[in-house]
């Protein structure tokens, strides 16, 4: 961890107040104590978040294959969910995320994972500022962007993503998460009155990130993008039981629904029109030419 000190707030730019951010998602955030409500979404039960997770991460490790050499970067690790097990798996991993005690908890958990599989690891987490990453050009052989961009305007989120690739090596990847603005369900609003496009006071931002644009333009560059897969399954079972209430004792239940959902997802990875009007995320690679 580069530092010991919190770094002083920097200006606002463009609307957008990074000290905001950091002390929304660094302090206010963490007080939901548990991960996958702080990282993933606050107001879904556990077994929600957890096959969301789920899919994420099959999809990330099945097209990255972690191995010991690999050099990863992990943007917005938040509280080292994904970087951490990468960790374990002997890859150099490096986090980095707006707020400091974010990246700090993400250490934490990295030498608690590390000491209970007995294992060593090269990692290291410091805090950063997405849209200038402090890595050389073609430091990493893959970049991972999960779940980022649609807490940040637009402008960032291009300024990011141009990082992202400038950080990574020639013919490495970086493996990206959007949400998905053409979904009928997440159009609906219904399921996060808060995905409001502006920063809100408490400094958090959220809105519907213009996916086909964003890789269109990445593509028009000259970078190679795979889609690796869509939600769909899963998307239509969480919107269709979003703030209904399970009976006693159907949790169980919900949690193997959502399993299999998630099962399906993986298995029909090409989802076609179903996952562009149903899926609330989509997962891409981006290869650097």
């Amino acid at each position: 961890m580069a530092g010991s000190r919190r770094p002083p707030a920097r200006a606002k730019a463009r609307g957008y107040d990074r000290a905001r951010a950091e002390s929304y998602w660094g302090e206010e955030r963490r007080r939901l104590k548990d991960e996958f409500k702080i990282v993933l979404s606050a107001g879904e039960p556990d077994h929600v978040n957890a096959a969301y997770h789920l899919w994420e991460t099959m999809t990330l490790v099945r097209a990255l294959a972690p191995r010991r050499g690999q050099r990863l970067l992990d943007v917005a690790c938040g509280l080292g969910r994904v970087s951490a097990p990468l960790a374990l798996s002997g890859a150099t991993v490096v986090g980095v995320d707006n707020a400091f005690l974010m990246a700090r908890a993400a250490r934490a958990k990295t030498v608690r994972a590390a000491k209970l599989e007995r294992v060593k690891v090269k990692a290291a987490y410091v805090q950063g500022f997405s849209g200038a990453l402090p890595f050389a050009d073609g430091a990493f052989d893959a970049v991972l962007c999960l779940g980022l961009l649609e807490h940040l305007p637009a402008w960032l989120q291009g300024a990011t993503l141009a990082e992202c690739l400038r950080v990574v090596r020639k013919k490495g990847a970086v493996y990206l998460v959007l949400n998905n603005n053409r979904s009928l369900l997440l159009t609906a609003g219904s399921d996060n009155r808060h995905r409001k496009a502006r920063q809100l006071p408490n400094g958090y931002y959220c809105g519907l990130v213009d996916r086909e644009l964003l890789v269109h333009g990445i593509a028009r560059r000259g970078a190679k993008v795979e889609v690796l897969g869509s939600n769909a399954h899963y998307s239509v079972l969480r919107h269709a039981l979003h703030g209904r209430p399970l009976p006693r004792g159907a949790s169980r239940g919900a949690a193997r629904a959502f399993g299999a959902a998630i099962e399906r997802d993986l298995a029909d990875a090409a989802q076609g029109e179903f996952g562009a009007t149903c899926a609330d995320h989509y997962f891409y690679r981006i290869t650097r030419r």
